[in-house]
């Protein structure tokens, strides 16, 4: 090979040492990685691109001049995702197109596409409508042979995932907003239904969808897949929508996003105030774990006044 080094973005590093020796085995090989791939893609490779974690992430050059993206996942993001699936599967409706996959390298060649919707001026509520409309685009029966964590698999796992966080960060909220969402955990669980079930993105936040150049478009990057109820995209929206829950109507408005999310969708609006909850208190636990303690504290303080 070249020799080239390819400068690797702060996080990303950080979340491959996280991950033991396989994840520093992954730094140490990544730079013959890249250069195997621009060899056998016929490729130029260009810096990182800012804004991702979970993998090394870079537009690139064809040899015929197209600009496309390399991914290259970290060992751990690899293994708990199934984001190659739902990308084959997908073949570009709703989400990136996948153009090659090299699943030994954990690599993918991606189509290049615009800036994030988190990065517009547009305000909340008409992030939420793109949003909305790229998931109905987007969702599709879960593919037959094809295995994804189900429904109940992800109440549960965000159940004890919930208890094992408050207790690692010194119980942070009150037990009433844990009893809730524990619940809230238990009613999700129990009204799984595979029949009923999509394949859903399993983190569409404005930092997953980006414009498609041209045109007034766009498409998801990064899913998860999970074979779930389509309130599930729905309430990982509504934990960040935090416009007006600041005074004494919070729960009253925050009902209204549920509601408002419920209109453009046809879903649940009361399926989608439970994911919401749910999400929004094991995000603000895992972001204490992490350290963002502001971030985090902020999360939880809303739940409890999501209380009502």
């Amino acid at each position: 090979m070249s020799g080239k080094t390819f400068p690797v973005p702060d996080l990303v590093r950080r979340r491959a040492v996280s991950e033991g020796s396989e994840g520093l085995a992954w730094l140490a090989s990544l730079d013959s990685t890249l250069a195997s791939l621009e060899h056998d893609w016929n490729l130029t490779i260009g810096p990182a691109l800012e804004g991702g974690s979970a993998a090394f992430v870079a537009e690139a050059r064809t040899s015929r001049g197209e600009s496309v993206v390399v991914k290259v996942s970290t060992p751990a993001t690899d293994a708990t995702r199934h984001e190659v699936d739902v990308l084959r599967a997908a073949a570009g409706k709703g989400y990136v197109t996948m153009l090659r996959h090299h699943a030994p390298r954990r690599a993918m060649l991606l189509e290049h596409l615009g800036d994030r919707l988190e990065t517009s001026e547009l305000p909340y509520e008409h992030q939420m409508n793109i949003v909305c409309a790229t998931l109905l685009e987007a969702w599709m029966l879960v593919p037959a042979g094809m295995t994804f964590p189900t429904g109940a698999d992800k109440a549960n796992a965000l159940g004890s995932d919930i208890v094992r966080m408050w207790t690692e960060t010194g119980q942070p909220c009150s037990s009433t907003v844990i009893d809730k969402a524990l619940l809230y955990c238990r009613d999700r669980a129990a009204s799984y239904r595979r029949e009923h079930a999509i394949l859903a993105h399993g983190d569409p936040h404005p930092a997953n969808i980006l414009a498609v150049p041209g045109t007034d478009r766009f498409k998801f990057i990064d899913p998860d897949g999970i074979a779930i109820e389509p309130a599930y995209d729905l309430g990982v929206l509504l934990r960040a929508w935090d416009e007006g829950l600041g005074g004494r109507h919070a729960h009253d408005i925050a009902r209204s996003h549920a509601r408002h999310l419920a209109t453009r969708t046809q879903v649940s609006a009361e399926a989608i105030w439970q994911w919401g909850f749910i999400e929004r208190v094991s995000t603000g636990l895992l972001l204490l774990q992490l350290g963002e303690r502001a971030k985090g504290q902020q999360f939880l303080s809303i739940a409890e006044t999501l209380l009502g």
